[in-house]
């Protein structure tokens, strides 16, 4: 198989994504954050719509699309549509559905829910295939619960592939996130623990945060 070709990663820089955004879109996107996730999934309160594009952004944050269980045509026309740099699955995609869609060009974020008896061993199939993993908080959601799970649980993960850290981050683990260590963590995930209300994000409250992620 195909190995992804991984970029050369300075991971002492975290890098910052925001997602489930659906409102007041260009004024986070002044706060410059590394990536901003768009979810086209219909059963989540921050669901932009099949037919909606993604306003033009500054030219370094890169453009996340967020599906579950969705049909490759459909993901393959949003991609289009929308010049998505990313496909974030965050269903019970399988492996074989990865390959389909690594194959068509499209870069990929596999999520992973963690608790305590969560196996790493379940991502390694999907290694081929994905540029990134995230991982989040194991709840009835897909995403955006404002749950975490425990932290430590990721020192068992040994494999190559760089992740994003979800589930519940908000303000008041900076100092978790500073003493938090891990050779593969690539970037922080953030979606509603910064919000108004679905969709719309406080951007007071995340410039605050990314500058305080960016001055670690």
């Amino acid at each position: 198989m195909k190995s992804v070709d991984k970029i050369n990663i300075k991971f002492q820089l975290l890098k910052v994504k925001i997602c489930g955004m659906k409102f007041n879109i260009q004024k986070i996107s002044n706060l410059f954050p590394d990536f901003m996730g768009f979810i086209f999934y219909p059963n989540s309160p921050r669901f932009v719509g099949f037919d909606f594009v993604i306003p033009k952004l500054k030219k370094e944050i890169l453009k996340i699309g967020v599906f579950v269980n969705e049909s490759e045509e459909n993901i393959l026309k949003i991609k289009r549509k929308n010049q998505l740099d990313f496909i974030q699955l965050h269903g019970t995609e399988s492996p074989f559905y990865c390959e389909s869609l690594f194959k068509k060009g499209l870069k990929l974020i596999k999520v992973f829910r963690v608790n305590d008896f969560f196996h790493f061993k379940k991502v390694v199939n999907y290694i081929p295939f994905c540029a990134y993993f995230l991982f989040d908080s194991n709840t009835i959601y897909y995403g955006g619960s404002g749950k975490q799970f425990c932290w430590k649980k990721l020192h068992e993960y040994t494999f190559q592939v760089p992740f994003f850290l979800s589930g519940g981050i908000g303000m008041q683990d900076f100092d978790t996130i500073k003493n938090f260590s891990h050779p593969k963590i690539f970037g922080i995930d953030v979606n509603s623990r910064f919000e108004i209300f679905p969709g719309k994000k406080d951007d007071i409250k995340l410039n605050a945060f990314i500058k305080k992620i960016r001055n670690l």
